[in-house]
């Protein structure tokens, strides 16, 4: 397959980008032919060029297409499926690269932006001394928490192979080989291919909790620990270069990880406490793995000889009489590493803090004794390691609903004869407050209570087990999702006081829907007004975790009412706090997708509100970026220094500058209003808008994709109940997208017809308001991917003639009024003129995503035309699974 680029950088040439995707374009083609015959690599190629042709404009190139399509059997159309789903994963890999050229290029330059060294920079430029500075590092935290959902469509077997043609791709392209090298790495690009069409993109099985754990612990260590390493090296340099004369060597890192793979039980059954345990001893394990082996590099590199330069005493005596004499005679540092690495070997350090003891001997023995650059190389390396991800690897976070606790609260205080469920909300934390402050047992030793309380107090023994086995770094967060009253909190607490663990966590609310969020800073003024919890809270430093939902809040009311409402959250939270002497970490579970909080992580950061932007940050890596973000170490490397560049800056900006003109709140009131009730009108009002849904997009079929371990619902229930993470694939898969900007357009409108200024006054927002900015970018980008003609085939599904014309009409003519204002807002002809690589981007990958749609959109009504028994139904499931994860490729995300 010959194909044209999809991507370029502007200014920057695009011929390496081109020649890249001849290659593996040339060697997808070549396989194919050897795979499937001349024949069917001809049909891929008509198909293609069908597709291209519908999108110059040949009106009759759509129907040749679909037609072609109608009438091929199924296995011709699974050639075609994995032609285009395998071309999309090469060529992102070959973006990838240019990427990675262009950033590198930048950076020999001097030219390169929003990193670490330029954030550095300008705060010294800016008058920041060293000792502000120092204050300002101290202060300042990064938790970045892998999360297993939306889960990575693609299996890990094939990430690994997709790496490694990374890895090939990259060599390359380095320059200097001699032919025969070139002609082997070309084979070895070929031998991968091969095996990736001959791979079964999807599993067979739907994956496990341990599977996800092994995802992301393969990410952890083969790719994040040595990352964050370089990332705390580069931020010492910076400081280095811009402070010349400090040191900073004893500077704390700022960035950490953590984990909910295999805590998170929210509305998750398959996570119990047994797999909560096997996780934190999985990752234990895979940690010593990694220390055992830079232990046993060391082990053979430090061969400094008692004979040739001095050795500590604290050396000598702690080597003392060895057996090991004989192997490694006057080799002391030898002898102190294999005695490490016998220890650790057989899990015979506690903590890490013993373990870093007996290397920070052998540190300060070189450094004291000429061994400086030896001190700081591969030893300082992986004590930086050790201090950074310890033990445990990552301490796991867990989450249940808030509902859950509630409710087994109720059932194990009506054993004593209260009636918890029955009090209002003050008389609940009046009677949670005498509890927690008292001490009656609260959980009997061996509770007879429903199946779900027993559940939620073998969980919070479990957590006190942890402890004891792992220490309190192996869990040290407990989050209530759907938080939604004070009680909710108190509740938390006080089971866990009941365990022991109360001072050992942080009990951490999760605001999601509008409402929620709106109620959060009274929620938490009134614990903060708590006796009880204030003890708690000066236990744990007088710190309070907050996270903020971006996915149901978005579901609940549309994207202008989830983000008005999640910035003035922010300001509320973060005034509450400061008024009461509490310092606020804000934790963002933003999704990949624009739907669920999605978009540029810096720009989001920059454009928070100026007095909840100082301090500690948690951010969730979703599942479905994990991959993409850590897979490349360079990819990697730009996103991590994006994030610090814009959290150093925001820490370092002044939380009392001017606010928001109180005009343009009053024009978001407006807006966010008035889009969440065009959004709520069609997605909760419209008689039948589910059965158009249910018919229009593959989501029922989604729930067959086995890719997560997490049931679709996380409860029983209808629309309510579904994740947010099946809504925003749904409407991916079909092209339409409306969670990220249904209703757009219909506010906008009726701001504007309202104000003869109106326009103008959104373009002064849109260009001196970051927040506002970041907003119309992040929906200008879903609006251009969207496809509303692909999006009219889905529609074609829908039976009811009624129902789908009257429901896709709206939907359309809100795309075309959304795009229309979005453009007029921007100063525009076209969306995405002011990006336009992006744009060309989108521009060159739509030709190439449209056949899996007319594919899919060919195969569904066959599918659920067989009753569940048909034998057929089996391969057709599987080929429409395939084009989901095929279209989830072309798009870059799931939900």
């Amino acid at each position: 397959m010959t194909l044209p680029p999809l991507a370029e950088s502007s200014g920057e040439s695009i011929g390496a980008l081109s020649a890249d995707i001849r290659l593996l374009g040339g060697l997808l083609g070549t396989v194919i032919r050897a795979q499937h015959g001349e024949s069917q690599f001809q049909l891929v190629e008509q198909i293609r060029s069908l597709a291209r042709a519908r999108r110059k404009g040949d009106a009759t190139a759509g129907e040749a297409l679909r037609t072609q399509i109608a009438g091929l059997d199924l296995e011709s159309l699974r050639v075609l499926i994995k032609a285009f789903s395998n071309y999309f994963q090469l060529i992102n890999i070959a973006e990838d690269q240019q990427r990675i050229r262009v950033l590198r290029g930048r950076e020999m330059n001097g030219a390169i932006k929003e990193s670490i060294e330029n954030a550095v920079r300008a705060l010294h430029q800016n008058g920041m001394d060293a000792t502000e500075m120092r204050k300002l590092l101290n202060s300042t935290r990064l938790r970045l928490v892998l999360t297993a959902h939306p889960s990575e469509a693609k299996r890990k077997e094939v990430l690994i192979k997709l790496r490694h043609i990374a890895q090939m791709l990259s060599a390359y392209n380095g320059g200097g080989l001699l032919s025969r090298e070139k002609r082997q790495i070309e084979a070895g690009l070929a031998e991968e291919i091969e095996e990736l069409w001959q791979t079964r993109p999807t599993r067979a099985a739907r994956a496990t909790v341990a599977d996800e754990v092994d995802f992301g612990v393969y990410f952890i260590i083969s790719a994040v620990m040595d990352m964050a390493v370089d990332i705390h090296g580069e931020l010492q340099h910076a400081l280095e270069v811009a402070y010349p004369g400090e040191n900073w060597e004893d500077i704390a890192p700022i960035l950490h990880y953590a984990t909910w793979i295999g805590g998170d039980r929210d509305g998750n059954p398959n996570v119990t406490d047994n797999v909560t345990l096997e996780t934190l001893a999985t990752m234990r394990q895979a940690s010593r793995e990694v220390y055992l082996r830079e232990i046993a590099f060391l082990r053979d590199h430090l061969t400094q000889s008692a004979s040739e330069v001095a050795i500590s005493e604290s050396i000598t005596q702690s080597v003392g009489d060895s057996s090991l004499a004989f192997k490694f005679p006057g080799e002391l540092y030898r002898h102190k590493m294999d005695k490490i690495w016998e220890q650790l070997n057989r899990d015979g350090y506690p903590t890490n803090r013993e373990l870093l003891e007996d290397l920070y001997q052998v540190r300060d023995s070189l450094r004291h004794n000429r061994g400086e650059l030896v001190a700081n190389g591969a030893l300082r390396r992986l004590i930086s390691k050790i201090e950074m991800f310890g033990l445990h690897l990552l301490p796991l976070e867990v989450r249940e609903d808030a509902r859950r606790f509630s409710a087994a609260l109720d059932e194990i205080l009506g054993a004593y004869g209260q009636a918890y469920a029955q009090l209002t909300e003050t008389e609940r934390q009046a009677l949670l407050t005498r509890e927690i402050e008292g001490r009656r047992p609260l959980f009997p030793l061996e509770p007879d209570f429903s199946e779900s309380t027993n559940q939620v107090i073998s969980l919070w023994r479990m957590i006190a087990r942890a402890h004891r086995r792992y220490g309190r770094e192996s869990i040290d967060t407990v989050l209530a999702s759907m938080t939604s009253a004070p009680s909710d909190v108190l509740g938390m607490l006080l089971m866990a006081r009941e365990v022991g663990v109360h001072n050992a966590i942080d009990i951490v609310p999760l605001f999601e829907t509008i409402d929620d969020l709106h109620a959060a800073p009274g929620i938490i003024t009134t614990l903060f007004e708590n006796p009880a919890y204030r003890q708690h809270l000066r236990a744990r430093g007088d710190k309070q975790q907050i996270m903020l939902g971006y996915s149901d809040s978005n579901k609940d009311g549309g994207y202008l009412a989830s983000n008005w409402s999640l910035y003035t959250a922010q300001e509320a939270l973060a005034a509450t706090c400061r008024k009461h002497g509490v310092a606020l970490e804000l934790f963002h579970g933003r999704g990949g997708s624009i739907g669920r909080g999605g978009g540029p992580t810096h720009q989001a950061i920059l454009a928070a509100p100026p007095l909840a932007r100082p301090g500690q940050l948690k951010i969730t890596e979703q599942g479905e970026v994990i991959a993409y973000r850590y897979s490349n170490p360079q990819i990697g490397r730009r996103h991590l220094h994006q994030i610090l560049n814009a959290v150093l800056l925001a820490a370092g900006s002044d939380p009392h500058a001017e606010g928001v003109p109180g005009a343009w709140r009053g024009v978001m009131d407006y807006l966010a209003e008035a889009g969440k009730v065009a959004y709520r009108g069609l997605i909760y009002e419209t008689p039948g808008f589910l059965e158009y849904w249910s018919n229009a997009t593959p989501i029922d079929e989604l729930a067959n994709l086995p890719i997560s371990s997490r049931p679709a619902k996380r409860r029983k229930g209808g629309f309510e109940g579904l994740r947010a993470i099946p809504w925003v694939f749904s409407w991916m898969q079909c092209r339409a997208i409306i969670p990220s900007w249904y209703g757009i357009g219909a506010a906008i409108d009726s701001f504007c017809t309202s104000r003869a200024d109106g326009i103008e006054t959104l373009r002064g927002m849109y260009e001196r308001w970051s927040f506002f900015n970041a907003l119309v970018q992040n929906v200008q980008l879903d609006l251009a991917k969207a496809d509303m003609d692909i999006a009219a085939l889905y529609a074609g599904l829908v039976n009811d003639s009624t129902l789908r014309e009257s429901i896709f009409a709206r939907i359309r003519a809100e795309h075309e009024r959304a795009c229309d204002y979005i453009c007029r807002i921007t100063r525009q002809e076209s969306l995405l003129e002011n990006v336009p690589v992006i744009q060309r981007s989108i521009e060159r990958r739509n030709p190439y995503v449209d056949p899996l749609n007319f594919i899919q959109v060919s195969l569904l009504p066959k599918l659920r035309s067989l009753p569940s028994e048909a034998d057929e139904r089996t391969a057709l499931l599987e080929a429409v699974l395939s084009t989901i994860n095929g279209i989830a490729a072309g798009m870059k995300t799931t939900g």
